[in-house]
């Protein structure tokens, strides 16, 4: 899953692309998971970063909270496909659903034996 900050004009993706060509047009399709409506980007630049490809994108008028499939295409070649969620909040680690799989360790008396 990518992020995108609305409040920046340009948000960097990095993805790791099936193929690239550099000779070919880069377009990047957002699906709105919610109205399933689309919008075509074209990357204002593309770079490299370690084995990463790096997106720059001008993304149009998101809302903080929504959810899009996106995918990235050469021609009719898919290259690359992931979900992005618009957040003002820029911790890599950020989750969708914080503290849904808590395992109690106060009242897990389960023993777990080990064997050698």
């Amino acid at each position: 899953m990518k992020l995108i900050d609305p409040n920046i004009t340009t948000n960097e993706l990095p993805i790791l692309p099936r193929r690239f060509d550099a000779n070919i047009a880069t377009t990047v399709i957002f699906i709105n998971e919610d109205t399933s409506l689309s919008t075509t980007v074209t990357p204002s630049a593309i770079g490299y970063s370690s084995n990463d490809l790096i997106l720059s994108i001008e993304v149009p008028l998101f809302t903080e909270g929504q959810r899009y499939f996106f995918k990235v295409m050469q021609l009719n070649d898919l290259i690359y496909k992931d979900t992005a969620l618009v957040t003002e909040f820029n911790n890599v680690n950020y989750t969708i659903n914080p503290a849904e799989f808590v395992i109690d360790t106060d009242t897990d008396s389960d023993i777990i034996p080990v064997y050698e």
